[in-house]
């Protein structure tokens, strides 16, 4: 779907966004995130509003003089409305709007909870491919626990698009721990989201143990057929 006020929102949130840069020591302009969120959207069965709105997410927050009203004007209520629910306020410190997404996570309308929940996943892609230069592990993990629990919030959570929300947290947390710890460490931290891996596929606990006991003997094995 790419209809001509899909394509005039990503105009409007390209123009809006021009000159920013994602965190990331990649510094990638900032519209690459957005055109993910939006494509992630598309591909999960997003309508048109919320599309619109998945280009728009951050336009009020980051973009000053935008307003709710400017989106409205030209995108209508529906795609307002939205982006007021995804919209922190910026009046607040930084910890309490991260606390308030929290609290405010199981009351997001359904496209609301699609946009979140495509926002969260870019972003832990992005702690994988490209973190902040002055986060150490600990900030690392913490922002993944906190988008966690956002997302367990959240009413509304197709089942593909959180299939792939959890390849992101796993993929976050493994390059984190590789990038950041003593090898010792981060094999442990892989081999826990290796277990968790096989909880969510259906395995029962015991069934989970034995597979890491599995996927350890076989390692060990490649390690000492290769010395």
């Amino acid at each position: 779907m790419n209809t001509e006020k899909i394509r005039l929102a990503e105009a409007f949130a390209r123009e809006v966004h021009e000159g920013q840069f994602r965190k990331g020591a990649a510094q990638e302009p900032y519209a690459v995130h957005l055109e993910e969120v939006a494509e992630l959207v598309r591909s999960y069965g997003g309508n048109e509003t919320e599309i619109c709105a998945a280009w728009l997410h951050d336009t009020v927050e980051d973009c000053p003089p935008t307003s709710f009203a400017d989106i409205e004007s030209r995108f209508g209520m529906e795609v307002a409305n939205i982006v007021r629910e995804l919209t922190d306020d910026k009046s607040l410190e930084k910890p309490e709007r991260k606390r308030l997404q929290v609290v405010n996570a199981p009351h997001k309308s359904q496209s609301a909870s699609l946009v979140k929940l495509c926002d969260k996943t870019s972003n832990l892609r992005a702690i994988a491919n490209s973190p902040p230069k002055n986060w150490d592990y600990q900030r690392r993990s913490e922002y993944v626990n906190w988008a966690l629990k956002v997302v367990a919030a959240l009413p509304y959570k197709p089942e593909k698009a959180l299939e792939n929300f959890w390849m992101a947290v796993d993929r976050a947390e493994i390059t984190n721990a590789e990038e950041c710890l003593p090898t010792r460490k981060a094999q442990n931290v892989a081999l826990a989201v290796l277990e968790r891996r096989a909880l969510r596929s259906g395995a029962n606990p015991k069934q989970a143990e034995e597979f890491l006991v599995r996927f350890v003997q076989g390692t060990l094995g490649k390690e000492n057929a290769h010395g």
